[in-house]
């Protein structure tokens, strides 16, 4: 067991976190299964890109043996986290002219299946590990996307990260009220390359539906780092607002 974070001064998976939470962009995979018992498994995976606070995915999620391709556009705006969808299941329910969604996060309480708000910015992303490390474990030498890693298995304590990253702590409270679950100590796992840069970040967090607790897991692998990135919302033409 290690002490708090910040007397990790030497700790790979610290270090790692805070030299990856300085990138000004990024460009990612993503994968997520949520299993809750009695209900059918949900599946995600899709590619996309980070610029500052803002996030752009292209994805298919399959539900009961369902793919549906999808894309999603997440911002800051107003001081708020809001999300651009594109469907072809969304198309046919909304007006002539509109094939966008705009949803408000944090005013509407949704929850979509997928923690989006822990891609806005890198220092919200690795916050809980910037800030929340409570022990790590080395694993074993492994390869991410090419590239030589370490895998580690860490402890995050994800309220003490809230407390020191308050943007982070707004996004925690957000997705606590849609899954009606208190999150406290989870568990990710960390792959570090040797440029000391985080590669892979695997979390495992409890989730509910209709009452019934479950699981989601989400990895994120980082494919590059500070390269040329441009996310900006649809057309506001385009766009329906969700009431």
């Amino acid at each position: 067991m290690l002490a708090p974070a910040a007397a990790q001064a030497g700790n790979p998976v610290l270090s790692a976190a805070k030299r990856s939470s300085t990138a000004r962009s990024t460009k990612l995979l993503i994968q997520m299964a949520t299993t809750i018992p009695g209900t059918a498994r949900t599946a995600l995976s899709g590619s996309g890109a980070t610029s500052g606070r803002s996030v752009r995915l292209s994805f298919t999620t399959t539900v009961a043996g369902r793919a549906v391709p999808m894309d999603a556009i997440g911002l800051i705006e107003n001081g708020a986290f809001v999300m651009y969808m594109r469907s072809p299941v969304l198309a046919a329910q909304l007006p002539d002219g509109k094939s966008w969604v705009r949803i408000d996060l944090q005013a509407q309480g949704a929850n979509v299946g997928l923690d989006f708000g822990s891609l806005i910015g890198q220092s919200e992303t690795l916050a809980p590990l910037a800030h929340g490390l409570v022990s790590t474990t080395r694993i074993a030498r492994e390869r991410v996307a090419g590239s030589s890693t370490t895998h580690y298995r860490a402890v995050v304590d994800l309220r003490r990260a809230a407390r020191a990253v308050p943007a982070y702590g707004k996004q925690l409270a957000s997705v606590e009220r849609a899954t009606g679950v208190r999150l406290g100590r989870v568990t990710q796992d960390v792959w570090v390359g040797n440029d000391g840069r985080i590669r892979r970040l695997r979390s495992s967090t409890p989730t509910s539906a209709q009452g019934v607790r479950g699981t989601t897991v989400q990895t994120i692998t980082f494919l590059s780092y500070d390269v040329p990135v441009s996310i900006a919302a649809p057309p506001a033409a385009q766009v329906f607002a969700a009431g």
